[in-house]
């Protein structure tokens, strides 16, 4: 594999504001696709984003999109404001997210088939981040037969119960399945992550990688279905947000180029700690802007 693997990052693109538990609000641009193709930029790949583009981007996330090298005249148009967030922060970390403009809206800047260049069809890997449910199915089904390339697959939560048969259709197409431990939990029936390791490996994919948040990651393969653990450093994050996005984008990187299920996590671990090191996009972008231009 090419030591720059290509990567398209699908996904969504937006506009957040975050509200600290003593009211103070920052904006920040953002998104899944944005931060995992600037994490895949610092993981040394050549990221593809793929993600729809309202009418009122504003300058600074016109700018991150170029910095993940793609120019944001070539992503599909959307003639709807952009998707913005509001997420509140209470004292012990955790979060409650408020969807501005509501899921409808959500799903109308989602990626669906039409939308995928011909470029991303001959890309080393595809990632599918946490769209809307059904243009994330829509893709996922659409992909598998058109493409060699690997594909992981990121779910979502929020649609987990209740779509269960049919997020199992979407697993055994992926190469790669990425879950959060809640996402694993909920869609295995089972809080035993080990466990829901081996269903989602019986599925078909070649890897599963569990993500914890502060707890690590659980990875575990075909060739090695017990589980290995792959913990994470401990840190004070400024802004969570995007952090499991940033880890699975630098994931898909480092396992394209290496093939190491459990080297790959190491990486996305470290880079997901960058990530949450300073408001929105900014740690990841100033990252990119040290090693300058696109990998080489």
């Amino acid at each position: 594999m090419s030591e720059s693997p290509t990567l398209v990052c699908v996904g969504n693109l937006t506009v957040d504001e975050t509200v600290s538990p003593a009211g103070e609000r920052v904006e920040s641009v953002g998104g899944d696709a944005l931060f995992a193709a600037l994490a895949a930029r610092v993981a040394g790949g050549r990221p593809l984003l793929l993600a729809p583009l309202g009418t009122d981007a504003p300058p600074a996330l016109l700018a991150a999109i170029r910095s993940t090298g793609t120019d944001p005249r070539s992503l599909p148009a959307r003639d709807i404001p952009l998707i913005r967030n509001v997420i509140h922060y209470d004292e012990t970390g955790g979060r409650v997210w408020d969807l501005v403009r509501g899921e409808e809206h959500f799903e109308a800047l989602s990626v669906v088939p039409s939308d995928v260049p011909p470029q991303a069809l001959t890309a080393n890997g595809v990632l599918l981040s946490a769209m809307a449910l059904r243009p994330q199915l829509d893709v996922a089904a659409w992909l598998r037969p058109r493409t060699a390339a690997t594909i992981f697959f990121d779910p979502q939560e929020d649609y987990v119960i209740g779509h269960e048969a049919a997020l199992g259709d979407a697993v055994a197409a992926c190469d790669v399945f990425l879950p959060s431990e809640i996402e694993a939990a909920a869609l295995a029936g089972t809080s035993d992550l080990d466990a829901a390791a081996a269903i989602f490996l019986e599925l078909g994919p070649r890897v599963v990688v569990i993500k914890r948040a502060e707890a690590g990651c659980l990875v575990a393969t075909r060739e090695h279905p017990e589980p290995v653990v792959v913990p994470a450093e401990t840190v004070t994050p400024v802004d969570s947000t995007g952090a499991g996005d940033a880890f699975c984008g630098a994931f898909a990187v480092e396992y394209l180029r290496s093939g190491d299920a459990v080297g790959a996590a190491r990486v996305a671990a470290a880079i997901a700690r960058l990530a949450v090191s300073g408001p929105g996009v900014s740690a990841l972008l100033a990252a990119v802007d040290a090693y300058g231009g696109v990998p080489g």
